[in-house]
């Protein structure tokens, strides 16, 4: 079947671009032809809170694809949709979306595209509208979906949050693009951490619904040996967690890394760690858990949104209820009872559920369904 992607990919950075490049390689692999184009420019950087939409080191020429989309110019709009069909349309059109910034754009793309003799779009929901999102958000995502035949979700909170909207759920598939890397001991040396010391990992962009507020709180109740490591950048002030910190006595127990995290260096934090703790206040799905559970990382986690599909307690990470420091910090200073093989078994089964193949698989089975979801089901 020919596809067509329409969205980021590396080296636009972040979790968006590195699921369509992964989700293009697994379409492929199961035998589909695919055509990916990208952004020129995504985001207005009015709406862009981070130091570069780019990965370090890397700018528009390094784009593997037609960089023809740009969120302010309509008339791309139009020409993207034409160019998907300039050696014959696709069969399906996949437009991924998770931000009402970027609506407009992409439902001009859907329209052209159909013009153009696409037969299907299909909207691939990351979220429902913008994290934190207003009502114009969720009025722009409406726009959106009424120019889709089919909206796909990768969690049940996600597809619960469309209603009345039809959709269909899948999964997060689980990161495989990263390599092993190091030792813990190695790890740890490299990062200055001591080899004997509890670390917790906090990975990923720090923003207010993700809780890092809570697992400060958190460790400042565990013994001194239990020591926090954050690695990613922080959309908005830091001082508030500055000054957490400082109240809290826990300048020499959290170490900071608070620049985006590159591919390469990713293993790194990962291997020196002992769980990642995502204490997230509210979410849907996580690619911060698809990217440990691959790597063999236990997941202490806030039982929110589908973080929980994907965590089999004491094996493969532990939940808590969200936003209670106490809890959490009860999950991170416990003993893990299992013995290595149940876990390594655990990991195992989840690693084959959750594969970019099966994940394709399930994809193209809703796409080759006659249902649709053009509209609201109560219109």
């Amino acid at each position: 079947m020919r596809i067509g992607i329409v969205s980021t990919f590396p080296p636009y950075r972040g979790g968006i671009a590195q699921f369509n490049a992964a989700m293009k390689s697994a379409l492929e692999g199961a035998g589909h032809d695919v055509q990916a184009i990208t952004w020129s420019r995504q985001y207005p950087s009015l709406f862009f809170p981070g130091k570069s939409q780019w990965e370090p080191g890397k700018g528009p020429s390094d784009v593997a694809y037609p960089t023809l989309l740009d969120s302010l110019a309509p008339w791309s709009w139009r020409q993207t949709g034409r160019a998907l069909a300039n050696a014959g349309p696709p069969e399906v059109l996949i437009l991924p979306f998770w931000h009402s910034a970027l609506a407009p754009a992409l439902a001009g793309v859907a329209k052209e595209a159909r013009k153009q003799g696409v037969a299907q779009v299909v909207g691939l929901m990351h979220n429902a509208s913008s994290h934190d999102g207003s009502l114009t958000d969720r009025w722009l995502a409406g726009q959106f979906m009424r120019s889709c035949d089919k909206l796909v979700t990768l969690s049940a909170a996600v597809g619960k949050s469309l209603k009345p909207w039809p959709s269909t759920t899948l999964f997060h598939p689980l990161y495989t693009h990263l390599d092993r890397g190091p030792s813990k001991q190695i790890a740890r040396e490299r990062l200055g951490l001591d080899t004997n010391a509890h670390v917790h990992l906090f990975f990923g962009l720090i923003r207010p619904y993700k809780g890092l507020h809570v697992l400060l709180e958190a460790l400042a109740t565990l013994p001194p040996k239990h020591t926090l490591v954050v690695a990613g950048e922080c959309y908005g002030s830091w001082a508030p967690y500055a000054q957490q910190i400082e109240k809290l006595g826990l300048a020499s127990r959290v170490r900071l890394h608070l620049d985006f995290v590159r591919d390469e260096e990713v293993p790194l934090f990962l291997c020196a760690c002992d769980d990642i703790v995502l204490p997230y206040t509210a979410a849907s799905q996580s690619g911060v858990t698809a990217m440990a559970l691959h790597h063999e990382v236990k997941v202490i986690a806030s039982d929110v949104g589908d973080l929980g599909d994907t965590i089999l307690p004491e094996l493969t990470g532990r939940l808590v209820p969200p936003s209670d420091p106490i809890r959490l910090a009860k999950a991170m200073g416990q003993n893990w009872t299992k013995d290595e093989s149940e876990t390594s078994q655990a990991f195992a089964e989840v690693k084959k559920r959750l594969s970019w193949s099966a994940w394709a698989d399930q994809l193209m089975q809703q796409v080759a369904s006659p249902e649709e979801a053009t509209s609201p089901a109560d219109e």
